[in-house]
């Protein structure tokens, strides 16, 4: 099967809305979050070699390096996500209850790694919103909320496999990596939107 990456965005959005079992929320939050991540790209890129921001050029491309490997990332996160999956439905019809909580388990990965990469991108979209080229701050603002959409999908759907999940130590151990990075990015996206608000 062709990757969606590889094929055209209409194909995507057709098999989202169609009666297919996947791709369906999972994915779409990684598309969110490479669409965050870009917007953000967007803004660091024209701050690259802009007069006036020459005291930051360091830090900027520094950041650009960094957004490129999560856009990478997510975007692989896209196709991954459809994958593991048809995996999970795989096992479920092998009625397998190993099979079953291992492909939980695997499945989960998917969508806590989404979780974090949009959570860190959020920290260099603060320091954006500080540094990066003013003409462009309500892309950042863009980029901030698409992120938080994807850590909240991202959130809801570990959540829906943890529910599935009968390990009690394993279903503990990410709630407690999620809950409070889930407060944490909450907090700094009203930080960083108040700071685009003031700077419109």
């Amino acid at each position: 099967m062709a990757k969606y990456i590889d094929q055209p965005l209409g194909k995507y959005i057709e098999d989202l809305s169609a009666k297919l079992p996947a791709p369906g929320g999972g994915s779409a939050s990684a598309l969110a979050g490479v669409v965050g991540v870009s917007c953000l790209l967007m803004v660091a890129n024209f701050t690259v070699d802009k007069k006036g921001y020459e005291s930051c050029q360091d830090e900027i491309k520094s950041i650009i390096e960094m957004l490129e490997k999560y856009r990478r990332e997510l975007t692989g996160l896209i196709d991954l996500d459809v994958e593991t999956y048809m995996r999970v439905r795989d096992a479920y019809k092998s009625k397998d209850d190993n099979l079953i909580q291992n492909s939980l388990k695997s499945a989960l990965l998917i969508p806590e790694r989404m979780f974090l990469i949009c959570s860190d991108a959020l920290s260099l979209a603060r320091r954006l919103a500080e540094i990066g080229n003013k003409n462009l701050v309500s892309d950042i603002t863009c980029g901030v909320l698409f992120l938080q959409s994807a850590i909240l999908s991202a959130k809801e759907n570990i959540e829906i496999n943890l529910k599935s999940i009968t390990e009690k130590n394993f279903i503990e151990m990410k709630n407690k990596l999620i809950d409070p990075k889930c407060q944490e990015s909450k907090k700094l996206s009203d930080e960083i939107l108040k700071l685009t608000f003031l700077k419109r």
